[in-house]
């Protein structure tokens, strides 16, 4: 007997084996057609797959989550077996699912972005024969024999017999006592861990995007092949959504919009490495500014430390065994030098530089100091993927009693930072000890367990992901949702008994014996260039009256207007406020859309003969109302109390 257990709670009882088909049509007739997959006790499993143990059940339908990547990875196969028709000489390799879609590697050096219509009609064509997929089992001597002529299937079946497959590889084939496990559609065969689609016609929604280059395994010493990409969705309208959105991305795009509103440039000659104009050197600088007025209120001290250090620091720390192949490493008078990817060290030598009570903790070290890590030049990418970057960087130095006092304010500070001031959903991941951790298990355990009750006391949900922390300790993350829906991983806290005890940092306790700190990482913006382009894409350029650039643009309807319009300026000027004069010989309604397209003021002042007459300001601002932009006109006064208000409140008006 196998007892089924449903998650309403509701069992089912079935006298021997039980296949997800057999359950779902136990419930009734119309889960059983729309049942793609089924999970059993958190497995995911094809319909076809036989349970013989009592389980927990679910029936996969496209109403659900895990539904996506099963589409997802079927719509690779139909690609592949599409190729394999189009072009019979070439080699498949992997093809996992990924967000919104899928990618395929394909050893076939002609393949040109213009041939991805041919292939697509072909999968058309797949979809449309609604061909049923097997499963079935080879044993490794019939697996070789059916890959005889792909060298990057022999090499992916070898690797699961040595079991030293990891990433997408690791996910193209299983093998247990039954064999190795492939999926069939028609003519087509692939080894495959699934589950899939039982159908290819349950495919509703389909894009082949582009081709680009990527290497075999990654390593640059392999042969190079051709990457495609494509998407998939249950439905063509979410197709539609998901391309109007990229659409939307495009126009968003920091780098884009870094260049047409002057904020930063880079240049051949320091690659990685920005340079912040003026205007984008100001939102630069409001950031910073913004953390450090937070920082007076909890008490942090800001410091400057230097950017190069002697190799022996990193060896204390540990990063000269872990990190040295993303650090800059330079030879002085025969010396082995680095720059600094992170400030943590040279923050224990300052603890370490003076003796330290109890009295003296927590104690709260800040630092904005330049970073440099060794990106590939292939990887680097305006704002988002630099070599130098600052971070608003701290490091609280605490008693373990303090542990759960410090995490709750820094949690407290990224809340009011993302949630009352940039209004951003969140959600938080715990990620816990990696491969490369230095320290015992114990110290792991602690730290683990310290963070992971720091979150439950503050009522937050989040997820654990195993083996992701840093090296000298557990961390949480927090993955900010900008207002496209994307996702960016930016504040970070982490917990750490391991530098402390490798420094030999100690304080005098209450009972005047030695004792060793706990140190506890954390940065809310995280790298300042980062969070900036990500704040250039979530308000399109358009920011928030204290962050803009340029918060107010005067405009003259005529000449005989200047002297009016310079006035205002200067006053307005006076009083802190970013404003800037458009007097060139265009009309009115060409500088209007000027001002919109590049320079994105939050209000235009527009001033004419009335104006002068009443000395009064007629104003545009970017908030909507019945369509279109709201205009008004009032006193100079009445306009410096409003944005005086939006300013210094931080609001978010439109």
């Amino acid at each position: 007997m196998v007892r089924i257990t449903l998650p309403d709670g509701t069992q089912k009882t079935f006298e021997k084996e039980v296949s997800g088909l057999d359950i779902a049509s136990s419930i009734s007739e119309g889960l059983a057609r729309q049942a793609i997959a089924y999970k059993a006790n958190n497995e995911l499993l094809d319909l076809t797959t036989t349970i013989t143990e009592d389980s927990q059940v679910e029936i996969i339908t496209s109403r659900t989550p895990e539904s996506l990547d099963i589409l997802r990875h079927t719509t690779a196969h139909v690609f592949a077996q599409a190729i394999l028709r189009v072009f019979p000489e070439a080699k498949i390799t992997i093809g996992p699912a990924i967000e919104h879609g899928f990618y395929y590697d394909v050893d076939y050096d002609a393949l040109q972005d213009e041939d991805l219509p041919k292939i697509e009609v072909e999968m058309q064509k797949i979809i449309k024969e609604n061909l049923e997929i097997t499963k079935e089992y080879l044993s490794a001597q019939e697996a070789k024999d059916f890959f005889k002529d792909n060298e990057y299937k022999l090499e992916i079946i070898e690797g699961i017999e040595k079991g030293n497959l990891s990433g997408d590889e690791a996910g193209e084939g299983k093998v247990d006592d039954k064999g190795f496990q492939f999926y069939s559609q028609g003519e087509f065969k692939d080894i495959c861990m699934g589950p899939h689609l039982p159908r290819t016609g349950m495919i509703k929604a389909f894009k082949l995007e582009r081709v680009t280059k990527a290497y075999w395994r990654a390593n640059a010493e392999n042969k190079q092949l051709n990457r495609i990409y494509g998407s998939a969705f249950w439905k063509k309208s979410e197709m539609e959504e998901h391309y109007a959105m990229l659409e939307e991305a495009k126009k968003r795009d920091h780098r884009i919009l870094g260049k047409k509103m002057k904020l930063f440039m880079n240049h051949e000659f320091a690659p990685g490495m920005a340079f912040f104009l003026p205007k984008g050197y100001t939102i630069y600088r409001e950031l910073q500014d913004f953390i450090r007025g937070i920082y007076r209120e909890q008490d942090y001290r800001e410091v400057m430390t230097p950017n190069m250090f002697n190799k022996k620091l990193w060896e204390i720390s540990g990063h000269a065994a872990k990190y040295a192949e993303d650090m800059f490493s330079l030879k002085i008078e025969d010396q082995e030098y680095s720059l600094k990817p992170m400030n943590c060290p040279s923050h224990c030598l300052i603890f370490k530089n003076e003796f330290k009570s109890y009295k003296d903790l927590p104690l709260r070290i800040a630092d904005f100091g330049a970073l440099h890590r060794n990106e590939l030049s292939g990887a680097l990418s305006g704002l988002t993927r630099v070599r130098k970057f600052c971070q608003d960087d701290a490091h609280i130095f605490c008693t373990e009693d303090q542990i759960v006092d410090e995490i709750d304010k820094v949690l407290q500070f990224v809340d009011y930072v993302y949630k009352d001031v940039f209004q951003m959903d969140y959600e938080i991941e715990l990620s816990t000890r990696p491969e490369n951790a230095i320290g015992t298990k114990e110290i792991w355990d602690k730290a683990e367990k310290a963070l992971e009750d720091a979150i439950k006391r503050n009522g937050k949900e989040f997820e654990i992901c195993e083996g992701d922390g840093a090296f000298y300790g557990p961390k949480i993350d927090f993955r900010l949702k900008d207002c496209l829906g994307r996702v960016h991983q930016c504040p970070t806290i982490q917990l750490d008994f391991n530098l402390p005890e490798r420094f030999e940092l100690k304080f005098e306790s209450d009972k005047g014996t030695p004792e060793q700190p706990v140190m506890i990482h954390r940065a809310v913006l995280g790298s300042v260039e980062r969070f900036m382009a990500i704040m250039i894409e979530h308000f399109a350029g358009k920011f928030p009256l204290w962050l803009a650039p340029t918060q107010i643009k005067i405009i003259n309807v005529a000449d005989r207007h200047k002297e009016y319009c310079n006035k205002i300026r200067d006053q307005l000027f006076d009083l802190g406020f970013r404003v800037e004069t458009d007097f060139s010989n265009e009309g009115v309604g060409k500088k209007i859309a000027m001002a919109r397209e590049v320079d994105k003021p939050n209000y235009m002042l527009v001033l004419g003969d009335k104006d002068i007459e009443n000395n009064t300001v007629s104003v545009r601002s970017r908030k909507f109302v019945n369509g279109k932009n709201e205009e008004f006109t009032c006193s100079l006064e009445e306009f410096v109390e409003k944005i005086t208000e939006e300013r210094d409140k931080k609001l978010i008006t439109y």
